[in-house]
Formats: structure tokens, sequence, C-alpha cells
């Protein structure tokens, strides 16, 4: 083949074309400079096949012009994965932070509200009343000052209890964005595959998209990516639970747990077709948003609740203790001054016998404030578990029907079939601080408080009262009565304060942490993908110039074609 005028104007044809399409993505690139995560996209220009030319008796390779052989977005594989897997670790250092600094508006101790002045004032009452016994004045004080002590244990046990139900409710809306996620992803991949055919050329836009939805969920849940032949990927949680393979998304939801005060269990659909079609991961989930919800809920602020009840509870009990064995001035003895705490019994959901388990406070004034756990071993016998102390509390045999005691007055009626592997927790301290309030007998009559150790009103029983804001009845975990422990009432309370004080400062840590490293993340990642206005104007004027050479090319061919036609 000899070479002609018109391969010369094939080629500008080309070449015009090349650099239109150049600077088409060029303006896509500099529209796109604010666009969040959008990766900057370049031309990669390659020479035109060749065609071969007869000339001098050989046969030579001649170019043809040149051709677009891809659009490739700036996209860093690697770097991205790093992105995602520290998402996880800064979404639920956010959420720890968040509910942490809630916790510590509530026991916030220059508030005015506090319980260590609930309990200050309460104990000066009594100390007052010690100083004068029969002062029916002092005795009005008393009760007032303890209906306020009831009142703040009362509003601190229910707003913890009600930040509790607030994450719960966070759990579910949570479950519904990641959902949202996961189904926009599916689709993107159906549409990538779609829009890739043979993999081509890449549908850069979509495959960003696609990244920034990863990246959102990567904050929410933790997430591993795996990079499928077909442009496809596939998510799975870090213990391989999948969550999208390609096209296919498996849905998380939620079902109350009633062993877990009917808070929100996650479950994901397994797409199974036998069997159960749903998976609980709810201990399985690692990081993210999800897991710091999960774990201030079932953790944090569960175990500040506990102690929060312990506390309240065995200054009942202790308080309670030393009023009986006072009198009052009516020669009443025997009386509590707070309300007697009751036992509640929780039976395991997953149960499979009928037993019942009921329980009676047989010895108010005697029973641990602990939380326990009987677990069946037979239809017959148990184990007791101490679940505050994880100790073992000994193994018993008992007779359906039949009550017996257990642990310092417990009085335990079993009715029903037991099998092994039933299980059953009862305390008397559960909902202590949200329920607690002062005996309506001794509101009725308030020369009932039992000052005296005589019905003369001599006082001697309030100064043993008032001595227990200084009694040493608590070790680091729970109550063990009057003198047994290394720290008094409010020793134990600021412990708890300053137990959420630790916590949240680790959180606030580890949360800067995180935001450190991910600003330098997204900086390398800006570095690598982002789009230089700078740097775009200045493949503008090349492409431009490229194009008004190849549009001149042009010009001049047809000028040689003019000077052919005249001649």
């Amino acid at each position: 083949m000899t070479t002609n005028i018109f391969s010369a104007l094939s080629s500008a044809k080309l070449g015009l074309l090349a650099q239109q399409l150049a600077i088409e993505v060029t303006g896509q690139n500099i529209a796109n400079v604010e666009t969040e995560g959008y990766s900057r996209q370049d031309v990669n220009f390659e020479a035109n096949t060749p065609r071969s030319h007869l000339k001098y008796g050989g046969m030579h390779q001649i170019g043809t012009g040149v051709r677009v052989a891809s659009i490739e977005r700036s996209h860093d594989q690697f770097l991205f994965k790093q992105i995602m897997d520290e998402g996880d670790l800064a979404g639920s250092a956010d959420v720890k932070k968040q509910i942490f600094d809630q916790l510590e508006l509530l026991f916030n101790e220059g508030s005015g509200n506090s319980l260590n002045e609930a309990l200050g004032l309460f104990f000066g009452s009594v100390n007052d009343l010690a100083t004068n016994a029969r002062g029916l004045s002092e005795r009005a004080d008393l009760i007032s000052k303890g209906q306020h002590l009831s009142s703040t244990f009362n509003k601190t046990g229910n707003q913890l209890f009600t930040i509790q139900r607030n994450i719960d409710d966070t759990v579910g809306t949570v479950v519904k964005e990641i959902n949202t996620l996961l189904t926009q992803i599916g689709q993107l991949n159906e549409n990538i595959h779609a829009n890739e055919p043979g993999s081509q050329y890449k549908a850069n836009d979509l495959r960003d998209n696609r990244d920034r939805l990863v990246k959102e969920l990567s904050k929410k849940i933790d997430i591993q990516l795996v990079e499928e032949s077909d442009g496809q990927i596939s998510l799975t949680l870090k213990d391989g639970t999948a969550l999208v393979l390609k096209e296919q998304v498996f849905d998380l939801s939620t079902s109350l747990n009633g062993d877990n005060e009917s808070f929100k269990d996650v479950y994901i659909d397994n797409g199974s077709a036998t069997g159960s079609a749903t998976k609980n991961i709810t201990s399985t989930i690692k990081g993210g948003e999800l897991r710091g919800y999960l774990d201030m809920r079932d953790t944090e602020v569960e175990s500040i609740l506990d102690k929060m009840n312990i506390l309240s509870a065995s200054f009942i009990q202790e308080f309670n203790g030393l009023h009986r064995a006072g009198t009052g001035l009516d020669g009443s003895s025997g009386l509590d001054f707070f309300s007697s705490l009751d036992v509640t019994v929780d039976h395991d959901k997953d149960n499979t016998g009928s037993a019942q388990v009921s329980i009676v406070n047989g010895s108010p004034t005697t029973v641990p404030v602990d939380e326990f756990e009987i677990a069946f071993t037979s239809s017959s016998s148990f184990t007791l578990n101490n679940l505050t102390t994880n100790a073992s509390s000994g193994t018993f045999t008992f007779s359906t029907g039949s009550a017996f005691n257990i642990k310092d007055g417990f009085a335990v009626t079993i009715s029903g079939f037991a099998k092994a592997g039933d299980k059953a927790i009862f305390s008397v301290s559960e909902n202590a601080a949200s329920g607690m309030s002062v005996s309506s007998t001794i509101i009725a009559d308030g020369r009932k408080i039992a000052a005296g150790s005589t019905d003369l009103g001599d006082g001697n029983n309030a100064l043993l009262m008032a001595e227990m804001q200084e009694n040493l009845s608590f070790n680091s975990v729970t109550w063990g009565g009057s003198g047994s422990g290394s720290f008094t009432f409010d020793e134990y309370y600021n412990a708890v304060v300053s137990t959420i004080g630790i916590g949240s400062f680790s959180a606030q840590s580890i949360l800067r942490q995180q935001e450190g490293i991910m600003l330098q993340l997204n900086s390398r990642r800006e570095s690598i993908s982002g789009v230089s206005i700078d740097e775009e104007m200045i493949k503008m004027i090349k492409f431009q110039q490229a194009y008004n050479a190849s549009a001149r090319m042009i010009t001049v061919v047809d000028e040689m074609l003019d000077t052919l036609s005249r001649i």
C-alpha cells in the first residue's frame, strides 16, 4: 500500500478527536474539584495501529495517528484499604466519646444535684436528729432529706436506663443505614459490571461512588474488602461473615433479646435455604459505630447502672439494719426507714425445661446485694454463681415445690421440671436506684424514726446511723457490710464517677489519635487522587494547543487538496 493524502487527513482527524476528549476529561476534573470521594481522571494516549507502506522496493510501517488507550482514575487501592480499616476505629471512638460526654453531664458534681451532696445533706440531718432525738422538726427534716436522696438515686437510675434505651433505638437506626449502604453497593456492583464489557474500560465515576459508600460503611461496621476479577467487590465482616457478594446483599436486622432488658440484638440474613434464615452477629461485630453503641449500651452504661444499683441497695440494707435495731418515740422498733428490697428473678429465654424459680428476701439485713445465677445441672441440682464477683457460691440440691434457704437469707422455691443447662438470674439490687423510696410508714409518722436505743429518745441509735457515713463498707467490686471493706459509700460513688472520667478521657484520646491518622491518610489520598486546579489548567492549555495543531493539520491537507484540484 502506498501513502496518500487522505491518510494525513485521517491522522489529523484522530488527533483532533483525541484532544477534544482529553479537554472533556479535564473539564470533568475541574467540575468535581470539591466533590467528596472523586478521583482525578487521566487520559492515556497511544499510537494508532500503523499500516504497511511500500517504498523504494521495500515494506515500511507508517503511523496512522493517535487514539485514547484508556481513561484511568488516580486511585491507590492499598491506601483506600488503610482508610477503610481505620474508619471503623474512628467510628467506634466517636460514638463512645459522645456517650461518655452524656454520662459526665449526668454525674456532674458541680450541678448542685449530685449524689455526694444528697448523701451529705442526709447524714447531716441524721446528726441533727442525734443531737435532738425528740425534735419533731428534725424528724421531718430527715424524712425530707431521705426523700431527696431517694429522688437523686431515682433520677440517676432512670436517666442511665434512658441513655441505654436511646442507644438501643440508635442501634436500630444504624442497622437501617447499613442496609441502605449495602443495597447501594450491591447495585453499583451490578452497574459497574454492566458498564465494563470485557474490561475494555473502567466505569470511573461509578467506582468512585462505590468507594465513597464503602468508606462510609466502614465507619459504621467493621468490613473487609475483596476485589473480584470482574470489577465487582465483596464485603465481609472481619470474621468472614458475608455482607455483599457481588450483586448479592445480606441484610441486617434486629430482634429483642429477652435476657438483656429486651434490648436489640443484631442479626444477618445468611441466605440459607434450609434451617434458620438469620444468624446472631451481635458479638461478631468488632468495630464501627455499631460496635461502639453496643459496647456502651451493654458494657459501659450497664456497668455504671449496676454499680449505682449496688450502691443504692447496700445503702438501704445497711441503714435499714441499723434503723431496725433502734426505737422510735412511740416505742416502735424493727421498722425499715427505706422501703425494703424485693428479689427480682429473670429466667433465661432459651431454657428448655419448665422450672420456675421464685425467691423471697427472707432476711433483709443479711442477704447480699450482688447478682446471682442459678445454673441447673440436673432436674434436682444447680450451681450458684456470683455474677458480680465472678465467683462460684456452691452447689445445691433441691426438691421440687419445697422451700429452702441459700446465701444468707434467700428463700427459694423451685416448681416445674428443670433441665440441665437452664438458668435463672436473681438479685435484690436490680432497679434499686430507680426504685428507692422512704417507707410509707415513716412518712406517715415521723415519731417512728428509730433514733434511740430505748423508747426514751436518747439519740444513741441516730449516732450509729450517722457513723455509717464513715464506715468502710465496700471493696472494689461490691458491698460487704459495715467494717468489711476498704471504701465508704462516698468513696465508692466517687470511684464510679472517676471511672466515667477515665473512660471519657480514653475515648477522647483514641478519637484524637484516629482523627490524626485519618487526616494523614486523607491527605495522602488527596495528593494522589485529588484534583489540582493548577495542574488541570496546564493540561487544558496543552490539550488546547494540540487540538489547534490538529485543526491546523486539517487546514494544511485541505490546502494540499485544493492545489491538486487546480492541476
